[in-house]
């Protein structure tokens, strides 16, 4: 008990001590001296805009802290939006990019000709996935990437980085479409389509190419 009362009045000793008493008047100071510019400015631009409109520097000040705490808020809002996205993002990329073995099984023209015939079907985020793994076993064949059914997007693209660190670009911009249509719920339209499968293909060899 002893103990406890010596950490108050210790406490209490270094709250009274002239600098600390010093320094808790300058803090304070200085808001107010912030506030009070802030305050003037609204007034005199209130005059400006309403030049028989009268109000008070109380009414002004409580505005300020009004409208603060609204910008305070949409801040908070839009900071919760952001961090909540990057979230999804992140999980989205740690998804495996083979996620069933028959994929896996294909050959990548097996891929490029499966791409062909569900875009001709209209259905363009199927064939775009098609066409990612297409490009992925191209990789795979030509030693760029080494295609195991428990690896990301993100380990293909490290192994890009070393092997030929050119394509890390484009794969990048794919892979995240990847994600998005694999395992979020982004749908491609035919023009979306049609620059995924020029930006993949210009990277594969001629055999897995076809017609570009």
């Amino acid at each position: 008990m002893s103990r406890s009362n010596d950490g108050k009045e210790q406490l209490k000793e270094i709250l009274d001590r002239p600098e600390y008493q010093a320094y808790e008047e300058e803090s304070q100071t200085a808001s107010q001296r912030l506030l009070d510019v802030v305050a003037q400015w609204v007034k005199e631009l209130l005059e400006t805009w309403f030049p028989n409109f009268q109000v008070s520097n109380s009414a002004i000040n409580g505005w300020i802290y009004f409208f603060g705490f609204i910008g305070i808020g949409i801040l908070l809002f839009l900071f919760i939006k952001v961090m909540g996205r990057l979230s999804s993002e992140k999980k989205l990329s740690q998804k495996r990019t083979f996620s069933v073995t028959s994929d896996l099984a294909w050959s990548s023209e097996k891929h490029v000709e499966e791409a062909d015939a569900r875009a001709a079907d209209g259905q363009f985020s199927e064939a775009a996935r098609h066409v990612f793994l297409g490009m992925l076993l191209d990789f795979d064949a030509r030693g760029l990437v080494e295609v195991k059914t428990w690896k990301t997007n993100g380990d293909y693209e490290k192994e890009l980085q070393d092997s030929d660190h050119t394509l890390v670009a484009d794969f990048s911009f794919l892979a995240k479409i990847f994600d998005q249509i694999t395992y979020g719920n982004r749908t491609l339209q035919k023009e979306e389509f049609a620059e995924f499968r020029f930006r993949a293909f210009q990277w594969m060899d001629q055999e897995g190419r076809k017609d570009a």
